[in-house]
């Protein structure tokens, strides 16, 4: 880390105040939170006044000769709410500078000029000076950002090899491909590449024997055999293939070593993710593990994509923190990015083969060759995405039995899929569950939508808006935009309206952002025993129950009431309160959620007698239980 300004040299020179100076500077004019700043520093063990410590290392920043004065560091850095934020102008910084080279240079290849692509490429190289941050004692978050930047580095010099190996420079390539496969053994896109490159300069024995000594490094290193596309390379060296040789104006994807007609060029290369939230804000350690997970299958020793399943109830955000996972995904698929909507407009689950054939008509296949079946249709789309490294968001699934038939082949892609409910059955998925947001978050979010003066200005009103809203981004996004719409309104004052249990949805309605909608969606997915006992439930009050309470309450024994929670919290409309070994676990239902239930529960003798029924418990002293509905009690439902 370098940082140069009127005067020379202004890095700080003292460790801490250096780690915090990368810390901010990774994630420059954006605030980051002092508890994550803590965890960057000390790794899980804090000292005692670990807050007070980091003023005094921003101090630091901000009085020291050489960070102090216009220009400086130290008199960039910005306190924040819970946090704070170095300011940065788009041109300040070479790690922007690189990745600007590379947009630029993968649209010009896309578009036909490797000569361009090349050139800027090398512009974008030459920032580098070695390992990012590796004169810095790095934490967690720091090393796994440096690692990402390590792949954006590889993956960048792969693309200007194949800029290159375009170009016809086929021979002068050979000297550095050595290297690079030297240094990288593991790395098949290098080893192709020289392939490819000695295969065009008249050395098939050099080809032949790196497909060699790749093979021989993966069996011994991970137990696994090279990819079939490299499989495929080999054998069509062995045959002097013609789709090797480099022809007038073709355009070859990063995979140059496929015949031409198995691969979409650069520039149809598929990218359906929806646009990112600019004012997004907290789940920074939901975002780091779905991230983790997505890229971990390429290291792994599975045949099969890597999957991540998003959990939560309605309006907790999974589709927001998603596709921003998804964005910051997309340069380790290259081969492209697929979005699935899994419930139509009017809250549908939608046909998987349906999903299917129009996955298969963006990849260009006709629709009317494709067959009936959807075991065939999925056939067709695992064979054509096997050797590719694709990324698919699947938002929103009501059951396995809609992601099962949309799973790429191969191992080099991986998938995201959200949902309302528990997912069993997704071969070695990874999962990542999304509660309530935290207050200071939410608080934040808040202030991002309504003006930070505004809710500065009475912060306890704004976490009383924030919990009457549930603390759900969808409830509290919506609080936001009511009070940027509303002028003349204090955020004391939205408090005040919200608080009155029968007005609190019809203030949440803002615009687009229907809230009473999404939680009523939610309670009409559940099955009709399951969402009587949920209206059960939200009739008798808002305080938390215990698994006794929630049989009293339902007129129902133990067992029968706790097969009833489990489902409703496997549907995410009850969460755990409180939950400790050895001690009893208490649940509560979302407030957004409560309030919708309520309002749409039958009358309540109605109700119970229909759950009594249902769970076998006699509605009269002497009577005869009725037999349980198995289709109603087991833990499938």
């Amino acid at each position: 880390m370098e940082i140069s300004g009127q005067g020379g040299d202004r890095t700080p020179s003292a460790p801490m105040a250096r780690r915090l100076l990368a810390a901010l500077l990774l994630h420059a004019n954006e605030q980051v939170r002092t508890s994550t700043l803590i965890d960057e520093l000390w790794d899980g063990e804090p000292p005692r006044l670990a807050r007070k410590t980091i003023q005094t290392y921003v101090y630091q920043l901000r009085k020291a000769p050489h960070c102090a004065g216009v220009g400086g560091p130290g008199e960039r850095v910005e306190t924040c709410p819970n946090g704070y934020r170095i300011r940065l102008a788009p041109d300040e910084m070479d790690l922007w500078q690189f990745e600007r080279h590379l947009a630029r240079a993968r649209a010009d290849l896309g578009d036909g000029d490797p000569e361009s692509a090349a050139r800027t490429l090398r512009l974008g190289l030459s920032l580098w000076r070695g390992d990012a941050f590796a004169d810095i004692e790095t934490g967690p978050a720091l090393a796994a950002r440096i690692s990402q930047l390590a792949d954006t580095r590889l993956g960048a010099l792969e693309l200007r090899v194949e800029a290159d190996l375009r170009l016809g420079r086929h021979h002068r390539l050979m000297a550095e491909l050595r290297q690079l496969t030297a240094d990288h053994p593991l790395n098949e896109e290098f080893a192709a590449q020289l392939m490819l490159a000695a295969y065009r300069s008249g050395q098939r024995g050099t080809a032949l024997e790196t497909f060699g000594q790749l093979r021989r490094d993966l069996v011994q290193e991970l137990g696994i055999e090279p990819s079939h596309r490299l499989q495929r390379l080999q054998r069509d060296v062995l045959n002097e293939a013609p789709s090797l040789e480099l022809s007038p104006g073709r355009q070859s994807a990063v995979r140059a070593a496929a015949p031409a007609a198995d691969i979409r060029p650069r520039r149809e290369v598929i990218a359906q993710l929806p646009s990112d939230t600019p004012d997004f804000v907290g789940r920074r350690a939901e975002l780091a593990h779905i991230v983790t997970h997505a890229r971990s299958g390429s290291a792994s020793l599975l045949t099969a994509p890597q999957i991540v399943t998003v959990l939560g109830g309605a309006g907790t955000g999974k589709s927001t923190v998603t596709v921003r996972a998804a964005h910051l995904l997309r340069e380790h698929f290259a081969d492209g990015q697929f979005h699935v909507r899994l419930h139509d407009e009017n809250d549908r689950p939608t046909d998987p083969a349906a999903a299917l054939r129009s996955l298969l008509r963006d990849i260009g296949m006709r629709m009317d060759e494709l067959p009936e079946q959807m075991d065939e249709l999925a056939r067709i789309f695992r064979s054509w995405s096997a050797d590719r490294s694709l990324l698919l968001v699947l938002d929103d699934a009501s059951g396995p039995e809609q992601v099962v038939p949309l799973l790429p082949g191969g191992s080099r892609s991986a998938v995201l899929v959200t949902s309302r409910v528990r997912l069993p059955g997704l071969p070695g998925a990874a999962n990542v569950e999304l509660g309530p947001m935290e207050t200071d978050d939410a608080v934040e979010l808040l202030a991002s939508l309504a003006g930070v003066d505004r809710v500065g200005a009475d912060v306890a009103a704004a976490r009383q808006v924030v919990r009457l809203a549930g603390n759900r981004a969808l409830g509290v996004r919506a609080a936001g935009e009511k009070l940027a719409a509303r002028r003349m309104w204090s955020v004391t004052e939205l408090a005040a309206r919200l608080a009155p249990d029968h007005h609190r949805l019809a203030e949440l309605g803002s615009g687009s952002l229907d809230v009473r909608g999404r939680m009523a969606g939610a309670c009409a997915r559940l099955a009709t025993p399951d969402s009587q006992a949920l209206a059960c439930l939200a009739r008798a009050g808002e305080a938390p129950f215990d698994i006794p309470r929630a049989a009293r309450a339902l007129a129902m024994d133990t067992w029968a009431a706790e097969l009833l929670v489990g489902r409703l919290l496997d549907h995410h409309v009850v969460e755990i309160a409180e939950s400790a070994p050895g001690a009893v676990t208490v649940y509560r239902i979302p407030e957004l959620i409560r309030l919708v239930a309520r309002t749409q529960a039958q009358a309540p003798d109605m109700a119970v007698a229909e759950l009594r029924l249902m769970s076998g418990t006699p509605s009269r002293a002497g009577q005869s239980p009725v037999p349980c509905f198995t289709s109603v009690l087991t833990p499938a439902g």
